[in-house]
């Protein structure tokens, strides 16, 4: 399964305590932001960061077309 970004993904930003971590061995292209120090108990660890909506959370919402209504494929 080909997994295709959103344009509007942010890997370049500067966030407090998070590294960019990718989804490898399995999804190897599938790039996500690590919260190594989440503000509160329960909160996400594997996060998107969006440069429209902020935060995303989770992983995979962000590469799938049809699954979040803002997403713009890479080309």
């Amino acid at each position: 399964m080909t997994m295709i970004p959103c344009k509007h993904l942010d890997y370049e930003g500067e966030y407090i305590d998070c590294e960019v971590k990718t989804c490898a061995p399995h999804f190897p292209d599938v790039k996500y932001w690590k919260r190594n120090n989440p503000p509160y108990e329960g909160a996400p660890v594997k996060v998107q960061f969006c440069k429209l909506r902020g935060r995303i959370n989770g992983i995979f919402d962000c590469y799938n077309v049809g699954e979040m209504s803002c997403h713009e494929p890479c080309v």
